[in-house]
């Protein structure tokens, strides 16, 4: 690799890593602005990383435990019909959710709580909340003229 393609890769990088920063904070502002966030947890999994082949991968990426739910908030979640065996249920991992955003204790009123919304989800699911989606929409424009002024910077 000449020393203008190198230069022009490592510019690209960086500035690439810089808007996919921008993408990653506009992001949890818009989880903040649509009443998103109970625990922070899906806030705190944006992030940016740059993989070995050289790409860029920007998301919120989830803990094992909750692998899936940055789509579930973007998309909303359609009814289910069964729960998968192994997995953690619906009316397990809301239990802590209803306890902190309802403030209802520990205890029978708490598992009630949670089995009947968990029931509600399974038979209605829930609604999209966009959060990510329109923070990439809205720095689409801004990407296409970094790498065009790195491209005519090069030339």
């Amino acid at each position: 690799m000449d020393r203008v393609t190198k230069k022009v890769h490592e510019e690209a990088d960086k500035a690439l890593q810089s808007a996919a920063l921008e993408i990653i904070a506009e992001a949890k502002v818009n989880l903040d602005q649509n009443g998103s966030i109970a625990f922070g947890n899906l806030r705190k999994s944006g992030k940016v990383q740059k993989n070995k082949d050289g790409s860029i991968d920007a998301g919120f990426f989830s803990s094992e435990q909750d692998n899936g739910y940055a789509a579930y908030v973007e998309y909303g979640r359609g009814p289910t019909k069964t729960q998968t065996p192994g997995d953690v249920t619906l009316e397990t991992s809301l239990r802590a959710w209803v306890h902190r955003k309802l403030g209802i204790p520990e205890g029978k009123d708490l598992d009630r709580a949670a089995f009947f919304i968990a029931r509600k989800i399974h038979r209605k699911g829930t609604r999209p909340k966009p959060f990510f989606v329109p923070a990439v929409k809205k720095y689409e424009s801004k990407i296409s003229q970094i790498i065009d002024k790195i491209i005519k910077k090069a030339l």
